[in-house]
């Protein structure tokens, strides 16, 4: 019988083996080793690109907020002009109202009648004066009452004056009509 030594190429089977074994995870390592590295590149550029956009939202960011406060300057600026318009209005509008008042006196009050002081308080007037009887500080008040100016006639006081008590000497409070109030039935139906 013919004998074969096998060891040897069993041997040579398995450093081959080993070989090939070796060259497959040599070359799965550079593939994994290959992705990892385009992976990581990959990751670098997508984080380089947030950054960017980071950036860009922040300078917008930054320039809206500049914009706002600049919005904010104007519209205090606006409101402080506003309110300059309002007081320069009611100025305006109260320029007429003294000489209205001295007008509508002038026409209301009779001939019995005079006026020693007459005052402006914030609700209308507040009027002293002298009268030659009763029935000449009732036609005062009827008078007032009938102009378009002057509304609910109060009479405070009224007292005799002189020796005799013939001149009377009064107190009164009037309201001013506000702008915008309906006109009441001056009638008296």
């Amino acid at each position: 019988m013919i004998r074969i030594n096998l060891l040897s190429y069993r041997e040579f089977r398995r450093r081959a083996q080993i070989k090939r074994d070796g060259i497959g995870a040599a070359v799965f390592l550079l593939i994994v080793g290959g992705l990892l590295t385009a992976a990581y590149f990959h990751l670098q550029r997508v984080e380089d690109r947030h950054e960017a956009r980071v950036a860009y939202m922040e300078d917008a960011l930054d320039r809206i907020e500049d914009k706002l406060d600049e919005v904010n300057r104007i519209k205090e600026k606006r409101q402080g002009l506003i309110q300059k318009l309002e007081v320069i209005q009611e100025l305006q509008e109260g320029r007429e109202l003294s000489t209205n008042i001295l007008q509508t006196l002038g026409q209301a009050v009779p001939k019995d009648v005079s006026l020693s002081a007459v005052q402006q308080t914030d609700d209308g007037l507040d009027l002293e004066g002298d009268a030659r009887d009763n029935n000449a500080v009732s036609s005062f008040m009827r008078r007032l009452e009938a102009s378009k100016l002057f509304r609910d006639p109060d009479l405070q006081v009224i007292r005799g004056q002189g020796e005799d008590e013939a001149v009377k000497s009064f107190t009164m409070k009037v309201s001013l009509v506000q702008e915008g109030e309906p006109d009441q039935d001056k009638g008296g139906g």
